[in-house]
């Protein structure tokens, strides 16, 4: 970089006008707008780049009439994350995922750029005469009409639902009618009062709670026709509008079915319009001559050399970025001649903004560098005449973070449904055990109805639960395909089994914080802070870090730069970004002259790692070896030899790098991936043998969020929960084993230059597979990979596959670890039916590592043939595809699989036992009684002494108090809302719960506002630690803790109870002890009362306000 460090460098805004200005000036952009104005048709090439979409842009400013962009997908890609900069956000339409939206617009005489590829081009939809019966204008206050409206919701081809979540669904609760409009990102509620629409709010359908209220909608239902008289999307354009195109072949208008037109009808309805195309090689009618901008990578002396090169041809610099990071980078590296690399750690955007001088387009002279920033993001940069625009991704190798709406799959099964109790589901009561779920019945109190939950034990025997109780229900789960054992009522058992479950698990976490605290205590080496160095390497990244992943990273780096050694686990999904966390962490420690020790279960994984590695190292200096079963002995000793010597900074492998000729000169971090496939001997081992060396594991396995609270103690955890930017969701099908469709989805997977897994899990008929796909896909390079095979064809066959050398790769669930293979998008899994959630939620996770769409293929016997438990898992993972959607939280299994391998197997038979929540509320409450009592010098903090809870008060009461069935019809959302009411512990969560259900289900009944009134009681009383509340037509009890409790009756509560009474603050309250000296006070209501539940519940709520302290 020496001539850079001569030249000095000036940064100076411009804006987005100028540049624009600046290129439309150009006298190609002028003899464009002449052939146009004159010809039927021209054709334009050399474009590059973004200046594709400031083009389209400045032809679509200059139109009073629509745009229609018909391209493939990769041309549409850089228009979508281009022009909402350039001609604003509402004026981008999105055909190919809002067809009925974009239509509508069209039909109402918007103008737009229109967005489609090919095949959705010839897509047949209703004529546009004919729109204004597929919509409504739904205003607030206007009248609609109630009855009116769900007719029109019904022919317009809405479905009606319990609870609305997808696009086309529609539900009606007494006043409150739900709709999810087509195109709509999120479903609206109306509420009605008579045929007038009272309000109308936007709901998320996770909650099902609204976000905001807005004052009109638009209601699109399904503008797709299949009848004689449909039409294309032509029809509703203008006649002078304006068609631009790129160039098609055959296979870019699909294979075609009854729901599109031919390709030839629609080309030459296209003739009609005036026409721009777009030429990727041939000359055309105007030749704008630009370049596509140089990929550097980060390479920072690189892009010096271009700069210096733009100010000798008389280019003006332009870098375009809204990221004040990026600029710091480059002012740091560049040496800017303002020194902002010496005070931007200190600056905001802000700042940098104010340090820079806005400025009109000017050259510089060759020897004074001048680099314009724009306060934009442009998908790709370009060169073009005066004008050397620069991209993020262009300087920083970084892909594009632009998010791109794609069309969405009807769902057959809803996350409530599968989290949802149904009638002969397992449950677990606290103090009973494991039963049969039984619904709820409604059973009298003295006078009144109220719902209870009925569970079936062992011989039949019966059990109903207060609704007061249900704190002490749980769903029972413990891992796929186990039936539980019932409980049998009056025994002993349950109780000795939580017991002896209890006592295990605290001697558990004692030696887990014991071990912490040991660590904690020794002293290892404390890495320096950032350099220079570590900036660049992080800015070569090609993605943009998500924030979880930021957040581990300033995690890690603080542990490392501790004289603590760092014990930390960090657990994320498949392809959601650890191997980066981990790679950073590498970096840090071998530019401390430090060595790295990767270990991974698996001799693939080992290679795969080691490339991964060297792609990223390859610009620093940085030697990386890889030990394993695949590298030659004579090689594994030079390696061994030179990791003594300390030549060797990064070693990855098995197990081998463990053994005991391998002796370290100077390790300072060692990394486990993939720890849930090595055994917990094998981890205690290396933190023995390693004490005082910093160690990172790496987790695919979710972790269960509570279990990551309660052993918060034991361990240092990172979650990274958040997908990286622009990955797509995986197609997921479930299909009848078909042939034909192998074929199919083999040949489209190899036309776009991709790969494919097909998994199938016997190797016994393993070879029957390979001869199926080699006789349906003859030109297809194809091998088999299985453990049995020998090491070195093995070796072979995987080494072949990652160097792209093999198309489809006919293996067992030897590629579940951790493989990262980008160009591998497409898993077909024979018998899926015989693997469980969580294995087909991981093996799905072997694709879908790129940009590129990913496909997973779920093939089973007939489905008729399958159990009930294969059909919901495979209807789940096929639905549940939405990165980040919480997947773990809806598939339980997933949890007690993170659980079993983090805590080991003896837990799996715990968890089987009681079942995973109450086994989760028993670890949780050992850890804390040992925070709290043996290791409270290591816990000080208060919240790790806090007070354990009290148990609620019960109330009893003579009038109905609960949801009625004609309120909420749906059983299990009864239970639901019933189980979060039960849980409130305060005032604000039953107030929260009031104004959901309001929301939800509009105005409440009575016996709605008589059971929450009664929360509210069950929660203050609960504060004052009374036991019981007895409350009849006549009078009320208040029952209090027996008498051997002595922390109550000496407590500020009790005291708080004696002075109202001796205070005559407790007026017609006669205290008397009951036999078990438990405190008991009678309060008579007056007569006038006549048995009314408000004036009797306000005046016990009185009386206990009155009591507190």
């Amino acid at each position: 970089m020496s001539d850079i460090d001569r030249s000095p460098l000036e940064l100076k805004k411009i804006t987005l006008s100028a540049l624009i200005g600046k290129i439309s000036a150009s006298e190609k952009v002028e003899l464009l707008r002449r052939s146009l104005a004159v010809r039927q048709k021209t054709t334009v090439s050399g474009v590059r780049g973004s200046l594709l979409s400031i083009i389209v842009a400045e032809l679509f400013k200059a139109s009073a009439a629509p745009a229609l962009v018909v391209m493939n997908d990769e041309a549409l890609e850089i228009l979508e994350a281009d022009l909402p900069a350039l001609v604003g956000e509402n004026s981008v339409s999105d055909y190919v995922i809002g067809a009925s939206l974009t239509l509508s617009s069209l039909a109402s005489g918007n103008k737009k750029i229109v967005l489609t590829t090919p095949a959705e081009l010839c897509k047949k939809v209703l004529p546009k005469h004919q729109a204004d019966a597929k919509r409504l204008l739904v205003e607030k206050n206007a009248a609609v009409g109630y009855d009116r409206f769900q007719e029109f919701l019904t022919k317009s081809g809405f479905v009606r639902k319990e609870f609305v979540e997808d696009e086309g669904d529609f539900a009606v609760r007494g006043s409150i009618v739900d709709v999810f409009s087509i195109g709509a990102l999120k479903p609206v509620r109306l509420e009605f009062f008579g045929d007038d629409v009272e309000s109308i709010r936007v709901f998320d359908i996770n909650t099902q709670l609204s976000d905001m209220p807005i004052e009109q909608v638009e209601i699109l239902s399904n503008f797709s026709d299949l009848g004689d008289t449909a039409e294309s999307i032509l029809s509703y354009l203008p006649p002078e509008s304006l068609v631009i195109t790129g160039v098609f072949g055959e296979s870019d208008f699909g294979e075609g079915d009854k729901e599109y037109f031919d390709p030839k009808e629609i080309l030459t309805k296209l003739s009609g319009f005036k026409q721009l195309q777009f030429l990727p090689l041939t000359m055309g009618d105007v030749d704008f001559d630009s370049n596509a901008q140089t990929k550097f990578n980060s390479n920072f002396s690189h892009f010096g050399e271009a700069l210096q090169k733009d100010a000798r041809e008389n280019r003006m610099s332009i870098f375009a970025t809204k990221s004040p990071r990026e600029l710091k980078d480059i002012a740091e590296f560049l040496n800017a001649e303002d020194d902002l690399a010496a005070e931007q750690d200190a600056a905001s955007s802000s700042d940098l903004d104010a340090r820079m001088t806005t400025c009109e387009p000017e050259i510089s002279a060759p020897d004074f560098l001048t680099l314009h920033t724009l306060a934009e993001n442009f998908y790709e940069g370009f060169v073009f005449e005066s004008v050397s625009l620069y991209a993020e991704s262009d300087v920083f190798g970084k892909l594009h973070a632009h998010k791109r709406r794609r069309k969405k799959k009807k769902k057959q099964i809803s996350l409530r449904e599968l989290r949802s109790l149904k009638i002969g589901d397992y449950i677990v009561h606290e103090d009973y055990g494991i039963g049969l779920f039984m619904g709820l019945e409604k059973v009298k109190v003295g006078d009144a109805w109220q719902e209870s939950v009925l569970i079936h034990y062992e011989r039949g025997d019966k059990l109903y639960v207060n609704l007061q109780n249900l704190r002490l229900l749980s769903k029972y789960a413990s891992g796929e395909g186990k039936a539980a054992t019932l409980s049998k009522l009056g025994s002993e058992r349950w109780q000795q089994q939580k017991e002896r479950v209890k006592k295990r698990l605290k001697e558990m976490a004692r030696n887990l914080i014991e071990l912490y605290a040991k660590r904690k205590s020794t002293k290892g080496f404390a890495f320096s802070e950032d350099s220079v160095w570590m900036r660049e390497f992080e800015s070569s990244f090609i993605f943009d870090e998500t924030p979880d992943q930021e957040t581990a990273i300033e995690a890690i780096k603080a542990d490392m730069q501790s004289d603590a050694p760092m014990d930390r686990l960090v657990c994320g999904d498949a392809g959601f970004g650890k191997t980066e966390v981990a790679m950073r962490a590498a970096f840090k420690a071998v530019e401390a002259s430090k060595q790295v020790a990767v270990l991974v279960p698996t001799t693939i994984l080992a290679h795969q790692h080691f490339r991964t590695f060297k792609n990223r190292f390859q610009n620093f200096p940085t030697r990386i070896e890889v030990l394993s079963r695949f590298v030659p002995k004579a090689e594994q000793k030079r390696i061994v030899e030179d990791i003594q010597k300390g030549v060797v900074d990064i070693v990855i492998g098995t197990h081998r790098i463990v053994s005991k000729d391998v002796k370290f000169k100077d390790l300072g971090l060692l990394i486990i991936d993939e720890e849930q496939h090595f055994g917990v001997a094998a981890k205690e081992k290396l933190r023995e043998e390693f004490p005082t060396v910093d160690t990172l594991t790496l987790t695919a396995t979710p972790i269960p969020r509570t279990l990551q609270f309660s052993m918060m103690g034991a361990r240092d955890l990172s979650i990274i929960s958040t997908p990286p930017k622009n990955r797509q969701p995986i197609e997921t099908i479930v299909h009848e084993f078909d042939a034909d469709l192998i074929k199919q989805v083999i040949e489209r997977e190899l036309s776009r230059n991709g790969q494919v897994f097909f998994l199938h899990n016997r190797i016994n008929t393993i070879e029957q597979i390979y001869d199926l796909c080699k006789r349906l896909c003859p030109k297809a390079r194809i091998r088999i990979a299985h453990a049995q095979l020998p090491t070195k064809e093995l070796e072979s066959v995987m080494m072949d596959f990652l160097d792209k050398e093999i198309d489809v790769l006919i293996t067992t669930t030897i590629v579940e670890s951790g493989l990262d293979i980008s160009n591998v998008n497409t898993i077909i899994i024979n018998r899926a039916d015989a693997f469980g959630l969580s294995d087909l939620y991981q093996l799905r996770g072997r694709v879908g590592r790129s940009e590129r769409k990913a496909f997973c293929y779920l093939l089973t016997p007939p489905l008729s043939t399958l159990s009930e438990d294969a059909l919901q898992r495979l209807s789940a993972i096929e639905e549940f595809t939405e990165l980040g959607s919480g997947f773990n939280v809806a598939m339980r299994d997933l949890d007690i699989r993170g659980a079993g391998n983090l805590l080991g197997s003896e837990q799996s038979g715990f968890i089987y036992d009681l079942g995973f929540d109450l086994y989760q509320k028993i670890l949780e409450e050992a850890v804390q009684e040992l925070k709290s009592t043996e290791f409270q010098n290591i816990f000080k903090d208060a919240a790790a002494r806090k007070e354990q809870p009290t148990k609620p008060c019960e109330v009893t009461f003579f009038f109905n108090a609960l949801i009625p069935s004609h309120y909420v019809e749906s059983a299990s959302e009864r239970f639901a809302l019933y189980e979060w009411l039960s849980k409130a512990t305060s005032e604000a969560e039953v107030a929260k719960w009031e104004s959901d259900l309001i929301d939800r289900f509009g105005k409440l009944p009575e016996e709605c506002r008589d059971l929450i009134a009664v929360s509210r009681l069950r929660i203050a009383a609960t504060k004052l630690r009374i036991a019981r509340i007895e409350i009849t037509e006549k009078k009320c009890s208040m029952i209090f803790p027996d008498g051997t409790d002595k922390e109550f009756y000496e407590s500020a509560r009790f005291g708080a109870v004696l002075e109202a009474v001796q205070g005559n603050r407790l007026k017609n309250f006669s205290p008397v002890f009951k036999d078990d000296k438990r405190l008991k006070l009678d309060f008579t209501f007056p007569h006038n009362y006549n048995g009314q539940p408000k004036r009797a519940l306000g005046t016990v709520k009185e009386i206990l306000d009155n009591i507190a302290p």
